[in-house]
């Protein structure tokens, strides 16, 4: 299998034009939007690994405490469970999951908390 080193890979679709004159050019590679959402989401995720219940000591992201991460063209929302439904902590959890995602997309994030009972993962029971 052969590489070719220092090239990047491509992040979206390429696109050559002919001129009038018949020679050819290529237009810079652009990110689909389905690839940029992915990014982002990453970078949520990645952000959110920094974020911890402050009562376990572990991120909200190794207990399973963020469910899904959804993107509309004007913000992104993270939607979450509580490890109890009247937990203490939720409103401060809330809002640094909030900032910190809201950092990490750079863009307006929305926190939803789902009324979902939240299990611990199997390797923390």
């Amino acid at each position: 299998m052969r590489t070719d080193e220092g090239r990047s890979a491509p992040s979206g679709p390429e696109r050559t034009d002919m001129s009038a004159d018949g020679t050819e050019t290529k237009t810079e590679k652009v990110a689909s939007p389905i690839v940029a959402e992915a990014e982002k989401q990453e970078k949520i995720l990645n952000a959110l690994q920094a974020v911890l219940d402050p009562e376990i000591g572990l991120s909200v992201i190794d207990l399973d405490l963020i469910r899904e991460v959804v993107f509309t063209p004007e913000e992104a929302e993270v939607r979450m469970v509580l490890t109890t439904p009247f937990c203490p902590y939720g409103p401060m959890l809330i809002n640094q999951i909030q900032s910190v995602s809201e950092q990490a997309a750079e863009m307006p994030v929305k926190v939803t908390v789902l009324p979902d009972h939240w299990e611990p993962p199997p390797w923390l029971r």
